[in-house]
């Protein structure tokens, strides 16, 4: 009898390995556990271009020299070198398989292929080699194929995707402006929870949608300009183009970049609608009246930090009062949205203050947009033993490389005349450049 229960717990035993080691070691098609989800997979290897070769952004700016030269300052350009990113990219927590599928979204970027993931564990992909790494076009970034350049499923040979048509390009082209326009969404708007506290909270396309307008992110991020897609010297046509800085919430990812915001396309979406002073209150009112999403948008932790100061006649401050725009989270030991006061398209937020009893002569408002938080920085300083060797010294003058904030609006209003000057945008753009911290 003895014997018989053995036997039986020998291979009950065995049994429960087996189907443990069965099911921990089976692989899992990325499409069963992220179904329906474009930002799961990258962009298929993409052949070489007929008329082009590799589908490089530097081979496109071969003939499109103007709209590369744009892209080259755009933040889309400098997705996989941003240093915040690289930061986060490299904590033991990241699933860098998923984040580098919008940083760097196409597959011949990318040094492995993603084959499934071991009992369908995101932490756990099974990787092959990728014989069509390219490492320069790894280094690009959101790169120009990402939205411009695909495989036929037919012939397998990459084609162009255009917008407009009417041209005689020496690379294949097809015509389809709404898969261009659409693009957009499939990284710029999902809100997806992978555990409890790793969440990707990303609305920018929903809350465009909700204006029910006939605006697309173009609009304002690709602003139109006339001119040639090509070259002077291929004598094509003037006609209708868009600038391709992708120019986003005035805060650039390198200083260096600031010189190229306002000429790229860049304005705040808020603007200051009235600031007054009248029954011992002061009255500031902001509108978005530029972004046909919220502002802030994307990134949760952005946010606007308003700046009320009063100046007494000696040119002194000797009055101080701050209140921010975005939202709040908490993201240990669960992340969760605790509160958010932003700003819908076409609505207005009023920030009222009690007049101090002082001897104030001007008031000075200032709104900052703020992407980077200083200790925020200071963790990612302290942790940078994490990030690859190749961004570490980056990281670690992350408050002297980075900027963390953009000034974006200023006006001082006399009390005694109550009169409001503005200070002009390309006036605070070149004091950003000098600006460090939050």
């Amino acid at each position: 009898m003895k014997r018989t229960i053995f036997i039986f717990l020998f291979l009950f035993i065995g049994l429960g390995t087996s189907i443990y080691l069965y099911l921990n070691q089976r692989i899992v098609p990325i499409e069963q556990v992220f179904p329906s989800k474009i930002w799961a997979k990258p962009i298929e290897n993409l052949p070489n271009l007929k008329g082009v070769g590799a589908p490089t952004a530097k081979n496109c700016g071969g003939c499109h020299t103007e709209i590369y030269e744009e892209w080259k300052r755009s933040t889309h350009a400098n997705a996989l070198s941003d240093i915040q990113f690289q930061s986060e990219l490299a904590k033991p927590s990241s699933p860098k398989w998923i984040c580098l599928n919008c940083h760097i979204p196409v597959q011949n970027q990318r040094e492995t292929i993603i084959t499934g993931l071991q009992n369908g564990d995101y932490l756990r992909p099974v990787e092959i080699p990728n014989p069509n790494f390219n490492i320069e076009m790894q280094a690009e970034g959101v790169t120009c194929a990402t939205c411009h350049v695909r495989v036929d499923s037919n012939f397998k040979e990459s084609f162009v995707i255009g917008g407009t048509g009417g041209t005689t390009p020496p690379h294949p082209v097809k015509i389809d402006r709404k898969q261009l326009l659409n693009r957009c969404y499939d990284c710029h708007n999902e809100t997806y929870s992978l555990n409890e506290s790793l969440i990707c909270s990303f609305q920018t396309g929903t809350e465009l949608i909700a204006t029910k307008s006939n605006e697309s992110c173009s609009s304002c991020h690709q602003p139109e300009v006339r001119r040639s897609f090509v070259k002077p010297s291929l004598n094509k046509p003037i006609r209708t183009s868009h600038k391709h800085g992708f120019i986003g919430g005035g805060v650039p990812k390198t200083f260096d970049l600031y010189q190229d915001q306002i000429r790229l396309g860049y304005k705040p979406g808020i603007v200051l609608s009235d600031l007054k002073v009248e029954n011992n209150r002061i009255e500031v009112l902001l509108r978005n009246s530029n972004a046909s999403h919220h502002v802030t948008t994307g990134d949760p932790e952005r946010f606007y930090r308003l700046i009320l100061v009063g100046i007494d006649p000696l040119g002194k401050i000797i009055y101080k009062e701050e209140t921010t725009i975005g939202q709040e989270w908490v993201w240990s030991p669960a992340a969760k949205k605790v509160s958010d006061n932003r700003i819908p398209y076409g609505k207005s937020f009023e920030w009222k203050i009690e007049l101090p009893n002082l001897p104030i002569e001007t008031f000075q408002f200032q709104a900052v947009h703020v992407r980077l938080k200083n200790n925020t920085s200071d963790f990612m300083i302290q942790s940078s033993g994490y990030v690859p060797s190749k961004y570490k010294a980056n990281v670690d003058k992350i408050k002297d490389l980075y900027p963390h904030s953009s000034l974006v609006i200023e006006t001082k209003y006399q009390l005694k005349t109550k009169s409001r000057k503005d200070t002009p945008l390309e006036e605070l753009f070149k004091r950003n450049v000098n600006r460090k911290g939050e």
